[in-house]
């Protein structure tokens, strides 16, 4: 970890890793969401090797953005991480047949912020931040044709970019709010897969306010899909948060955890709470974002933002 980092966990067994140099500290591609293989499968691994998956989004004003990649990490032995970018894509029908290209917001004007995702069998679940929620589908990752120019992405004759990314994952499905719904922001989705039923839990990033709401959706074990009633899915609970600048949200045991940022400072806090009850919190990293809960290791992560200190940071559940 940085020095920042390991001076702010200081007493608090955290463990994690950085990036390398240029991943450390690019300025146009920032990490967001983080899920893992503890919510991907009761086996708690994949083919034996712990993982973490994190989102970053292009922050860039540039038109078209590249929109998100993931970053898929191989923690099994934290001194000795590998990693491998994967751009995220959005298929549509072109003039001359199927084609792709970036996960942006419908308008086109902004890649997608990729607040929280979850990991769940073969489905990638990603916050839409007004919309609701994107799927992405990790058994259907590809390998486009084509991977020396960054400046291309779709299929153009035989050619298949993904802006020079050796490895795209491809969205197959949607969860809009509807116009009868409540108009609740997903600016992060976490996930608890002990719960009956497993649930995702969405929440809202508000400053100043503290009325921020977290939303628990119930999931399907058999088909990993969100559960759904004549098309439509329904929210199980909601609560208001009670802190602002809301990241990332867990459940755990009936109680929510809620990362969130510039809380001391420009360092975060990481809360425990259930309704009735007084929160507690702990100090947390600088540029705190979403929340993973490794369940094979009792472990809560999340990926610091920042450049320069952009450690994924673990603690232990409290």
């Amino acid at each position: 970890m940085s020095s920042d980092a390991s001076t702010r966990m200081s007493g608090l067994n955290a463990v994690g890793f950085r990036w390398n140099t240029g991943d450390e500290n690019v300025d146009y591609w920032y990490p967001q969401g983080i899920t893992g293989t503890s919510d991907h499968s009761e086996a708690l691994t994949f083919d034996d090797k712990r993982l973490l998956i994190v989102s970053w989004y292009n922050k860039t004003d540039e038109q078209p953005s590249r929109g998100a990649r993931i970053t898929i990490a191989d923690i099994t032995d934290l001194g000795d991480v590998s990693y491998r970018h994967l751009l995220l894509v959005e298929p549509f029908e072109g003039d001359d047949g199927p084609d792709f290209g970036p996960a942006e917001y419908d308008s086109g004007v902004a890649a997608l912020h990729v607040g929280g995702i979850a990991w769940y069998g073969p489905y990638l679940y990603v916050a839409d931040t007004v919309q609701g929620l994107r799927v992405y589908d990790m058994e259907r990752i590809f390998r486009p044709s084509n991977f020396d120019d960054t400046s291309r992405i779709g299929v153009s004759g035989d050619r298949a970019d993904a802006h020079g990314y050796l490895y795209a994952v491809p969205r197959i499905g949607r969860f809009r709010l509807t116009s009868e719904s409540c108009r609740v922001r997903f600016s992060f989705v976490g996930m608890n897969p002990e719960s009956d039923p497993p649930v995702l839990i969405t929440g809202e990033y508000i400053t100043p306010e503290i009325d921020g709401r977290l939303v628990t959706w119930p999931l399907d074990p058999e088909t990993h899909e969100l559960e759904t009633r004549e098309g439509t899915t329904r929210a199980q609970e909601a609560v208001v948060i009670g802190q602002n600048r809301a990241q990332g949200a867990l459940w755990i045991d009936g109680s929510f955890y809620v990362s969130a940022s510039s809380q001391d400072g420009g360092h975060g806090r990481l809360y425990k709470g259930r309704p009735g009850v007084d929160n507690e919190s702990i100090n947390w990293v600088r540029g705190a974002e979403d929340l993973y809960w490794e369940r094979s290791h009792g472990l809560m992560w999340t990926p610091a933002e920042h450049p320069g200190t952009r450690d994924v940071v673990g603690v232990p559940v409290f």
